[in-house]
């Protein structure tokens, strides 16, 4: 009885979602219509064509539950609802917006020069479009230019014979919309030019659009990142929405390590930790459990694509936690979401012995765009003092 009451309320809410969701865009398809066929009916081409767009990332997202990623229209209905995904964020905060600011001055019977020159800029409303246009234009470019940063920190304790530690972190490729073949050829040469002691993968390097043949590719394309100990890489939960055991035989084609809620001593130096994501239905090991055979002595990475379980990562010995998943909130205002929704939702956190570094990714989901962050690589110095 309970469970057939949760399955009500879930068709429930999913009936209210897309409700919501064909209103809003109804909404933008009136103010498109009245740019193109000013006070005359608009055709029902134009409607077809606008709801065949608005659905097309929903669209896509069935189809790739019932037939195969590498279908190249899925791939081409996936872009198209990317895109418009990215148009629609903004044209639905800035057409209220000015719709607001028309109400506000009709009400108060406003016509002063600052109406007149407002109602000259909107123009029917063209010039919402010229400008959500051009931040998508911007937030393409911004996407596709990723840049490295940069950290430096101190363990208290020594790691053998090594000093310091050139460490190499991506996270949040989602291959496919974004990054795909001449991306990845970037990105592993923009790695490789950072001349790396070893290189961490923090999830989420595939998702659910990512096609099979783009996935052979980086089997084969990976294994010319030049490491000196290696490329180690975890799972984020995007990689559970596809075949996640093909993904993990790539990476293993590839010569990278993958790890699944266990650990690895490296060069009898230090450990390498790395977590199972919890979208993948199984009971995630407790760390301590881990742990158990585990030197304290020496330095303990973790890889959590996820930047939670600090408290537990800092009671079980941590030195460092390298996570992503955020996006940083990708455009803004979702960063101000993530903000509260993590502790630390990008950068550098430290807290007595305990350091964490958040990646904002280096890919996009989504939207294909970034707006108010950046898509990295992450380069972080590593000294051992003791």
């Amino acid at each position: 009885m309970k469970t057939t009451l949760i399955s009500i309320g879930n068709i429930i809410l999913i009936i209210l979602i897309l409700l919501l969701y064909t209103s809003l865009w109804h909404y933008i398809g009136k103010k498109g219509s009245k740019i193109l066929f000013y006070e005359k009916s608009s055709s029902k081409i134009y409607w077809t064509i606008f709801w065949f767009v608005a659905f097309s990332f929903i669209l896509a997202a069935i189809l790739r539950s019932t037939i195969s990623v590498n279908n190249k229209l899925i791939g081409g209905l996936t872009t198209v609802g990317a895109v418009s995904m990215a148009l629609f964020f903004y044209l639905i905060i800035l057409f209220p917006l000015t719709d607001l600011m028309k109400f506000i001055f009709n009400k108060f019977g406003y016509r002063g020069t600052l109406r007149n020159y407002l109602s000259m800029f909107y123009g029917r409303g063209i010039s919402i479009f010229i400008v959500v246009l051009i931040i998508f234009c911007f937030g393409f470019w911004h996407a596709n230019n990723q840049s490295v940063t940069n950290y430096k920190l101190s363990i208290n304790k020594k790691a053998g014979n090594i000093k310091t530690l050139n460490v190499v972190m991506v996270s949040d490729v989602h291959m496919g919309i974004m990054v795909r073949e001449n991306g990845l050829n970037k990105m592993v040469n923009s790695i490789n030019k950072l001349k790396p002691d070893i290189v961490f993968f923090c999830g989420d390097m595939v998702d659910e659009s990512t096609p099979k043949g783009l996935e052979v590719y980086f089997g084969e394309k990976f294994k010319n990142i030049k490491s000196k100990y290696g490329v180690y890489d975890i799972t984020g939960n995007h990689e559970y929405a596809g075949n996640v055991g093909e993904t993990i035989n790539y990476m293993k084609r590839a010569g990278v390590k993958v790890l699944q809620d266990e650990v690895v001593k490296v060069n009898d130096s230090f450990y390498v930790v790395g977590r199972n994501d919890a979208a993948s239905g199984k009971k995630v090991k407790p760390l301590n459990e881990i742990l158990k055979n585990v030197d304290k002595s020496l330095p303990v990475i973790e890889l959590n694509h996820r930047p939670v379980a600090l408290d537990e990562a800092e009671k079980n010995g941590v030195d460092l936690q390298l996570s992503g998943h955020t996006h940083e909130g990708q455009i803004f205002p979702f960063n101000l979401v993530t903000k509260l929704a993590f502790k630390d939702d990008y950068g550098y956190l430290k807290e007595g012995k305990f350091n964490l570094i958040v990646t904002s990714g280096y890919g996009t989901w989504g939207p294909p765009i970034r707006i108010g962050t950046k898509g990295e690589i992450v380069n972080i110095k590593v000294k051992f003092v003791k």
